[in-house]
């Protein structure tokens, strides 16, 4: 199997051979532009559009936008179910795990040449039918993902709007806005508007964390008599809405698989660790902090999506100032995604980096046709929290804990008796690889009858309509 590049510079047979190790001397170590271009997808100074020109600090932030999105708006109303106790534990837990398992698919594509995303690293360990497989999950992941991010953003349209308007056609306004954006090419480009949506997205969460504290009750509490917020430290859910909320939050954490795009933009990839680190310590924090504060304040009551959660003035402030951020999350999803197709079609052809119109009708087409994918899936499944909870059990858990857990074992593979360390490391993986196995069956099972129960109950609105 193998994965090219085309540069104006190399001859047709300069092939970049999938899953051969890179082989580093010490001379490469001094030319720090020859070594950073050994492997990678993107090159370089081809005189074309420049795909590597993301610092560690811009990726950084593109990091932390591709996770701190509609993942945050579910998490108080996770804490309302499990508590605040075994939330908070699995809340570290979980960016523990995916934040290590990162690192772990960064180590993969720096070892082996020309793995550009999660479905080459599939292909080099399991072969064709692999890649495929892996390829689907990760498209299907950014299909649900990009459409949980038009409801959101549909909502804050309508509340904006007063209630007026349909919600199918604020949705249509939502892909619009997402087909436009996300088609700028590169994310060095986007890196400024990344900037721009994550402080609108992080400055909403926040006016609902101070709003909940200054308002004398939730806005879904009883507006008269006494109320009782139900706030509990400990939860005893049953089965289905306990693996439920434990998902969703889960899903904060879930574009992990996306990071390895990410680093094939990075004008130095080796100072991806840096940008990971300083990233999802910030997002856990953040997480921690905003859930904490919200759910304690509204208790049973709390919104989903919890920017919802104040009420009145506030609530249209919030959805006012995170509508660049909506749009934002919704874009990089779709651009990565968008990207995934590009890479894959034209790989092995020289309008990989070229302004051709085979490149140009390419990246639309790849573009505008996840957006519509996207938007059809908003309009079929309009409720929040149970599109999360699909998109964490079906996709992530797969994408963040499967893939690169088999990725270790690859790595160490005739090691894993070597020292007792290595064992440990071992049992690591194949842990991971059991607990996102019963994530996606079990996880899969509980929200996908949450949604029939739910469309039965009547407790939600029908699909495609207002």
């Amino acid at each position: 199997m193998h994965a090219s590049e085309s540069n104006p510079s190399q001859n047709a047979g300069d092939k970049i051979e999938l899953g051969v190790e890179r082989q580093v001397t010490p001379d490469e170590i001094m030319k720090t532009e020859v070594l950073e271009d050994d492997g990678e997808v993107f090159k370089s100074h081809t005189g074309h559009a420049e795909y590597r020109a993301l610092g560690w600090i811009r990726a950084a932030i593109i990091l932390m936008k591709l996770c701190f999105a509609t993942g945050v708006l579910a998490i108080p109303s996770a804490l309302g179910v499990v508590g605040y106790g075994p939330g908070l534990i699995l809340l570290v837990c979980w960016g523990s795990m995916t934040t290590y398992y990162a690192y772990i698919m960064y180590a993969f594509r720096m070892k082996y040449r020309g793995v550009h995303n999660i479905a080459d690293a599939a292909a080099l360990m399991g072969g064709p039918i692999a890649r495929e497989v892996a390829g689907g999950l990760f498209l299907l992941t950014w299909v649900l993902a990009s459409g949980s991010g038009f409801i959101g953003l549909a909502q804050g349209l309508k509340v904006l709007a007063k209630g007026k308007g349909c919600t199918v056609v604020w949705t249509m306004v939502a892909a619009l806005c997402t087909a436009l954006v996300s088609s700028i090419r590169t994310l060095g480009r986007l890196a400024i508007l990344t900037w721009v949506g994550f402080a609108c997205i992080f400055t909403a969460v926040f006016v609902v964390v101070i709003g909940v504290t200054q308002v004398d009750r939730p806005a879904a509490a009883p507006q008269t008599g006494p109320f009782d917020l139900g706030v509990v430290s400990v939860g005893y859910p049953g089965f289905v809405a306990g693996l439920t909320a434990a998902i969703n939050l889960f899903a904060g954490y879930g574009s992990t698989p996306t990071f390895m795009p990410v680093i094939a933009e990075m004008k130095t990839p080796k100072a991806f660790p840096k940008a990971l680190f300083s990233s999802q310590g910030a997002l856990t924090a953040c997480y921690i902090a905003f859930g904490i504060v919200v759910y304690i304040y509204c208790g049973q009551y709390v919104a989903s999506p919890s920017l919802a959660s104040a009420g009145g003035t506030l609530e249209k402030i919030a959805y006012g100032i995170s509508i660049p951020g909506f749009i934002m999350t919704s874009t990089l999803w779709v651009h990565l995604a968008a990207k995934f197709l590009l890479v894959r079609i034209l790989r092995d052809s020289e309008h990989l980096q070229s302004n051709s119109i085979i490149h140009w009708a390419t990246w639309l087409g790849s573009t505008v046709g996840i957006t519509a994918l996207s938007f059809i899936i908003a309009e079929a499944i309009p409720f929040f929290s149970y599109l999360i909870g699909l998109i964490g059990s079906l996709c992530c858990a797969p994408t963040c804990l499967i893939i690169p857990a088999l990725m270790g074992l690859y790595m160490d593979r005739g090691n894993h008796r070597a020292s007792k360390e290595r064992m440990a490391v071992c049992g690591l993986h194949f842990f991971t690889i059991a607990l996102g196995s019963f994530i996606t069956v079990a996880g899969t099972y509980t929200t996908v009858q949450s949604i029939i129960n739910a469309y039965n109950s009547g407790s939600v609105g029908k699909a495609f309509t207002c």
